[in-house]
């Protein structure tokens, strides 16, 4: 009797609970390929809007959840690395000509389309305001030691840890699932099928009939093509699909002419996995956080570009 007791006041201990969630939290990420490519991405935009607000609240709150947000992709991506064989951190030489250059364009088209289309320009209390925390002014951090270390941390997040997830998300799960016109369009059918009404609807059509013979499109789209074989369609497709995504309209320009560049960079340096295309992605950024710094201390705040931030 007591030999069976000890294994189960042992499976109760706070340890092995956590044990048993870690478990299933592999479980579930091993169950298809989206899931870890998938969820760092989606845990670090649910925190943007947590982060923000938090910010507006207290503004020393900034540093703090910012190091949470990105610790915790950090902590997924580093636990789900037996199953994201494709994310290294391999350096390129193309990572710097490729990474500058795409943002000079990213400073000059946003610039552009805040000349032409004023309405982009974001203001205080705009909608998407929480995706740039610092664009009104200083964020309320001032130029003190609270303000440097949140522009710090700022730099360390938008030119390593963001790439890191960015990249997997886009050039590597989305661009090998949605290869192919007719698949992709059949795989997006295939998640309204499960739409009360419509998916009812849909099922009655040829399309939604092609769709529900193929049993998870997306899944044997990306298991079918391996890193780097990029097509036309995938490149253009996912890369608009980047815009709205991960950016507010002002920066859709620079979006696709970086989403271009990047699916470049990755058919050139397929053999080095997504890490030069990582570091180029890191290199944009960087150089975007230098210009913003530069200006608002070089022209005493005349002119700001807290916005490409």
């Amino acid at each position: 009797m007591i030999l069976e007791d000890k294994p189960q006041s042992e499976a109760n201990t706070p340890n092995a609970k956590k044990a048993g969630r870690l478990a299933q939290l592999d479980a579930i990420m091993a169950s298809h390929p989206w899931y870890p490519r998938f969820l760092p991405f989606f845990i670090y935009v649910t925190f943007l809007m947590t982060v923000g607000l938090a910010r507006d609240w207290q503004a020393w709150t900034y540093p703090i959840l910012y190091v949470v947000q990105c610790g915790y992709v950090v902590y997924l991506l580093w636990r789900c690395r037996k199953l994201l064989p494709e994310l290294t951190l391999s350096f390129h030489w193309l990572a710097i000509p490729v990474g500058v250059i795409c943002a000079v364009a990213w400073i000059a088209l946003g610039t552009v389309m805040m000349d032409q289309f004023p309405s982009t320009k974001p203001q205080k209390g705009d909608l998407f305001l929480f995706l740039a925390p610092m664009v009104d002014g200083k964020g309320g951090l001032g130029d003190g030691a609270l303000g440097w270390t949140a522009m710090i941390l700022r730099l360390l997040g938008m030119s390593i840890i963001v790439p890191m997830f960015e990249e997997l998300f886009f050039r590597s799960m989305l661009l090998r699932s949605m290869s192919r016109p007719r698949k992709s369009l059949l795989g997006f059918v295939q998640w309204i099928l499960d739409v009360p009404v419509i998916g009812e609807w849909l099922m009655q059509t040829k399309l939604g009939d092609a769709a529900d013979e193929d049993e998870g499109i997306f899944k044997t789209e990306f298991e079918r093509v391996p890193f780097g074989q990029v097509t036309l369609w995938g490149m253009v497709f996912t890369t608009l699909l980047w815009c709205p995504i991960s950016h507010i309209m002002r920066d859709w320009p620079g979006t696709i002419v970086c989403g271009i560049a990047y699916c470049l960079v990755v058919v050139a340096t397929r053999k080095k996995g997504l890490g030069p295309v990582i570091w180029t992605h890191g290199v944009t950024n960087a150089c975007l956080w230098a210009y913003t710094v530069y200006l608002h201390y070089h022209l005493n705040g005349y002119y700001d570009a807290w916005q490409f931030l």
